[in-house]
């Protein structure tokens, strides 16, 4: 398994959350493209990424799954998705209230992408094997900025974005784990 360092050294900041899943690592792999995210109010909250623009135009919101919102023509770049052990994306993002946006990238163009007033992020899934045909489940989100007044803006805001992000992390750490002991229990 590729170590998530690889694809972002020298993270300027960092979040890991682990779970336990009452499944095995093949179920639990499945599931995280499987996780439903569309609906979920916390994560709405956190960042609309659930159709929020849809329900304020009252438009009925489709079902959406996570591996939906980990798509290429959303902004995120697979580094690496190997079934049962990892599943690693990238994403570099405009960090400005003003002009927000997304790099669209290839993932040969990740590593070196260094435009100044971006943020990059590096989001693994990784599932280790246990006793008892359960799966250790972990989201490790790692963020560097790509220059330092970027830099300074992050540290000084990393104490709320910092916490959205680890919530953000728990929450699709509980419905991946939701969704694979609900299929391993059919």
């Amino acid at each position: 398994m590729p170590d998530i360092a690889s694809f972002l050294p020298d993270p300027d900041e960092s979040v890991t959350e682990h779970t336990i899943v009452d499944a095995d690592a093949e179920r639990t792999y499945a599931a995280i493209g499987r996780a439903e995210i569309s609906g979920d109010r916390l994560l709405v909250l956190l960042g609309g990424v659930t159709g929020f623009a849809d329900r304020l135009a009252g438009a009925s919101v489709r079902r959406r799954t996570l591996d939906e919102l980990l798509r290429p023509e959303l902004g995120f770049v697979v580094l690496t998705d190997e079934p049962g052990p990892a599943r690693i994306v990238g994403l570099a993002a405009r960090y400005n209230p003003f002009d927000r946006g997304v790099a669209r990238l290839a993932p040969e163009q990740f590593a070196s992408f260094d435009e100044p007033g971006h943020l990059k992020a590096v989001v693994a899934f990784s599932l280790h094997p246990q006793d008892g045909g359960r799966t250790l489940l972990s989201c490790e989100a790692l963020i560097r900025a790509t220059d330092d007044d970027t830099r300074s803006t992050l540290h000084a805001a990393w104490f709320v974005v910092g916490a959205g992000l680890r919530t953000l992390a728990r929450r699709l750490l509980e419905l991946i784990k939701d969704e694979a002991e609900r299929s391993s229990a059919s």
